[in-house]
């Protein structure tokens, strides 16, 4: 009898930092497309609570650029002592779009804003969960 022994895995990178910046970038370029659309279209883009009253473009800059690049920092951190910890990040980050997207209808002035911001959110969950997944299998390929 002999015993088999299974290839050990190594993996190269548990995950590609810049692709998740260019990420990023796109979920802002795509979001402002977005804000501007709704502006057109009558949003007022006004909240009835929260952290500020009214969106404006530095605040989707800020407040999308700034999580790229801090959860994407943390999740390379991570992923390099554990890889599967991407798979998490992945999920976690829609999940957090997701109850943004439901917590800014709730404060929404107006309908037409409120489609905005769902629309910017779900860009947001999307673009996130894009980046990390496929950077994900990119680079955890056999050595």
């Amino acid at each position: 009898m002999s015993v088999q022994v299974q290839p050990y895995k190594k993996f190269k990178m548990p995950f590609n930092y810049v692709q998740v910046v260019i990420a990023g970038f796109g979920a802002v370029v795509t979001s402002i497309f977005v804000f501007f659309v709704s502006d057109a279209a009558g949003a007022s883009m006004q909240f009835s609570g929260g952290l500020f009253e009214q969106l404006t473009v530095q605040e989707i800059v800020g407040y999308t650029m700034l999580p790229f690049l801090i959860l994407g920092f943390i999740t390379i951190v991570v992923g390099r002592f554990r890889p599967g910890f991407c798979k998490v990040a992945q999920w976690v980050g829609v999940a957090v779009a997701v109850i943004s997207a439901i917590s800014a209808v709730m404060f929404a002035t107006d309908v037409a804003s409120a489609i905005g911001f769902v629309i910017i959110n779900l860009v947001v969950g999307a673009s996130w969960y894009l980046a990390v997944n496929y950077s994900n299998k990119k680079y955890n390929e056999m050595a």
